[in-house]
């Protein structure tokens, strides 16, 4: 059983595989199962063992179940799951031949595109690290109750082809309360998206210890074209940055005072009561704000000949990505419908597709 001990990765490709590793703890076998697209850790169950093999259930809070077995062939990991399919993993061996483990640190993105830099930082660093992104946009939508249900159902109304039960919100919150890991969060204050994830973060965890590395206004070192070099333009958001960029700041964490902490949540409890339909970025920090908040900008770029949508709301998040980072496309293609359906807009097609469908002002 010696033998499987270790920490197995499937090929290269450490960012988007599922992590085993596998330790003999007083005498008892522990088998840990990582998803590396999300950072989920597997409920482990029906743990069985032989000399020559290794059978369990990983439970994900996503609802997949995943039967493993696990054998060795040629100093691989052999992994069958259900279904017949089957992949080969490599120990995850450091320089000098000894065995690699998790770092257990846990990383917190403030969403997807962050989550899949932050992987590919860690990964080109040579690090153990664990990624876990956050997945909603709590700049937008309802945010009064403490169900992540309601949120999955809010954006189900929103758009036809959102389905609820496909995300799973709770999964998140449930793996960083129960974790046992260092957590570092990462935060940009001058988008709205990560703001607004970053406040309800610190309210979530209360006296939970954490550390922040906090981009807002980072300038980063880069080169010229001429080959000198200069710093990049302050930086907004995580998920705006390069791997190579996210990599320099491994190792520059910090502590949040405990006036920080009471301030972000005391800001967050107060969004919470007001429930408006977006939160955006102002210079006082993150404030609530009405739903037709983005109207006139995305009047502003639409004329009285066809124009799609897609390139109306492209250039209005153009014009709005300075200094702050206020909204998506997803947000702003709903209140495209709106302006058409108060006739503020005139639509040739259905508005909801936004590619396909041209919009003008009226005569």
């Amino acid at each position: 059983m010696k033998d499987f001990v270790g920490r197995w990765i499937a090929g290269n490709d450490r960012h988007t595989t599922t992590t085993i590793e596998i330790k003999i703890v007083d005498g008892h076998l522990v088998v840990h199962a990582i998803d590396g697209s999300s950072g989920e850790r597997a409920e482990i169950q029906d743990l069985t063992h032989g000399n020559d093999e290794i059978r369990f259930v990983a439970h994900w809070s996503s609802g997949k179940t995943t039967a493993y077995q696990l054998l060795l062939s040629d100093g691989r990991l052999v992994v069958h799951f259900t279904f017949s399919e089957t992949d080969h993993f490599k120990r995850d061996l450091n320089p000098d031949g000894t065995q690699r483990w998790r770092s257990g640190i846990l990383h917190i993105a403030p969403g997807h595109s962050a989550g899949h830099s932050l992987r590919r930082a860690i990964r080109t660093s040579g690090r153990t690290d664990d990624v876990i992104s956050f997945r909603d946009n709590l700049s937008c939508g309802p945010i009064d109750s403490q169900e992540s249900s309601a949120r999955a159902r809010w954006w189900a109304s929103m758009y036809d082809e959102y389905d609820e039960h496909d995300v799973d919100f709770d999964g998140f919150w449930q793996q960083i309360m129960s974790t046992s890991d260092r957590l570092v969060v990462w935060v940009g204050r001058h988008s709205a998206q990560e703001h607004a994830f970053f406040l309800a973060l610190v309210d979530r965890l209360g006296d939970r210890p954490y550390d922040i590395i906090d981009v807002t206004g980072l300038q980063m070192p880069t080169t010229r074209p001429d080959g000198k070099p200069r710093l990049s333009s302050p930086k907004q958001a995580v998920s705006l940055m390069s791997e190579t960029e996210l990599a320099l700041l491994f190792g520059t964490e910090r502590a949040m005072t405990s006036q920080e902490r009471e301030d972000a949540a005391r800001r967050w409890r107060s969004l919470k009561s007001e429930n408006a339909p977006f939160r955006i970025v102002t210079d006082s920090g993150l404030v609530s704000a009405p739903a037709d908040i983005f109207d006139e900008l995305l009047l502003e770029r639409a004329s009285k000949d066809w124009r799609k949508i897609a390139r109306v709301i492209a250039e209005t998040m153009g014009h709005n990505m300075e200094p702050y980072i206020q909204v998506g496309d997803l947000m702003l293609l709903s209140r495209v419908v709106a302006l058409v359906d108060q006739g503020k807009l005139m639509a040739h097609g259905d508005p909801w597709l936004m590619r396909k469908c041209e919009v003008r002002l009226p005569d």
